[in-house]
């Protein structure tokens, strides 16, 4: 009879578990379809620190492809999906570097002897992101995280042409942010954090522009069993940033994301897939694939698919009048990724490479890189 009982309480438990995932996971689905369209309605051109937002993810997903929202854990969680913050396992830092080279692409048209011939020119600064992670688990009551990143463009500058003491990047994101997490039904992990935003931009004249404000990410992630994991984020949420100049481009976009994680140990071998998607598909699929095998839990590999897409409001040069003017056009990343994981001690090394964003064509255009086509990340992290 003690049996019995304990097994309709087991069973109880768990319909009552799912039915409580059921409706978060319908909540922010529902939420996040209503608030991207009404985003998307209202301009498809993002500030620069959108950009910046969705590039802090680790060099260990960006080696899987990118994806992370059902395999992220303990400090590489923050500012990706919250929710993995609560599976930290003991106190732990992170550093993430990531170095975006410098990227020229001409792009062509027919002229009047239907010959194709260079008119515009794309020309993407070298930029990099740094970022510091923290985590630090209290039990049962959940999980804290700390943040600070930082992104910046072109060449460092002492001073401006006329002598003027600068002492920074002509443009630059900084972010600092706190989040937390806590296991709230079992095999379920909820998750929230929350950045402050500051961007610094220059416009086609050289004049810097300064906007603030706030993003906040809101995640969930479902085990199944030892083996499985589903996550749901939503990132990104926020009003845009505050620039005086209104012509500036100031929106950040809301970022729905799905994601699954399937992890099997077999011997001294440990494989993991994972697999994102982002609806809704207003400019095209995007996805991230990927799956990594790690070695006596020392050494790992990690090979990736990724397809990413975005809208830019860019400066390019007009190769018939030799001047500069902004013009919005789709940027897509797609291709394959790469990673290497070393584990010594407590420190773990990763690696990644992963494809450029380059400029989407027309029909009767063409498109020639002359200049940088990957992305190199690197992170370091300790558990104390």
């Amino acid at each position: 009879m003690k049996k019995r009982l304990n097994s309709i309480n087991t069973c109880y438990i768990f319909v009552q578990d799912y039915i409580v995932l059921l409706i978060v996971w319908s909540i922010l689905l529902i939420f996040s379809l209503v608030n991207t369209s009404e985003s998307l309605s209202e301009t498809n051109t993002t500030a620069e620190a959108d950009r910046f937002l969705r590039q802090l993810i680790s060099a260990e997903h960006r080696g899987m492809g990118g994806s992370f929202v059902g395999a992220t854990a303990g400090a590489n969680a923050l500012g990706n999906n919250p929710a993995g913050i609560a599976n930290a396992t003991g106190d732990r830092f992170v550093i993430h570097m990531t170095r975006f080279p410098r990227t020229v692409a001409l792009l062509s048209k027919p002229n009047f002897n239907a010959d194709y011939e260079d008119y515009i020119r794309f020309d993407q600064r070298a930029s990099g992101i740094e970022t510091l992670n923290w985590a630090f688990p209290m039990g049962k009551f959940g999980t804290l995280g700390a943040a600070f990143s930082i992104a910046h463009a072109g060449s460092f500058r002492r001073v401006n042409h006329q002598g003027k003491a600068l002492n920074n990047f002509p443009e630059n994101n900084l972010a600092i942010g706190v989040g937390y997490g806590i296991n709230c039904l079992g095999g379920t992990v909820v998750g929230f954090d929350a950045r402050w935003l500051r961007s610094k931009i220059t416009d086609t004249s050289g004049a810097e522009h300064f906007g603030r404000g706030y993003a906040y990410n809101i995640g969930l992630i479902q085990h199944i069993g030892n083996t499985l994991k589903l996550g749901v984020v939503m990132r990104n949420l926020s009003n845009g940033l505050s620039f005086i100049d209104t012509s500036i481009p100031d929106t950040i976009h809301r970022d729905f994301i799905v994601g699954v994680n399937y992890r099997r140990d077999i011997s001294n071998i440990t494989l993991r897939l994972g697999l994102d998607i982002h609806p809704p598909f207003h400019d095209g699929a995007r996805a991230n694939i990927g799956t990594e095998i790690w070695y006596h839990d020392r050494i790992g590999g990690r090979i990736g698919y990724l397809r990413d897409i975005e809208n830019r409001y860019a400066s390019v040069y007009l190769l018939d009048d030799l001047t500069f003017e902004m013009e919005e056009r789709t940027w897509k990343a797609e291709g394959l990724c790469l990673g290497l994981g070393v584990r010594l001690g407590n420190f773990l090394i990763n690696v990644a490479y992963t494809p450029q964003f380059k400029p989407v064509v027309s029909s009767d255009e063409r498109i020639h890189i002359v200049q940088g086509t990957s992305i190199y990340s690197f992170s370091v992290g300790q558990d104390f």
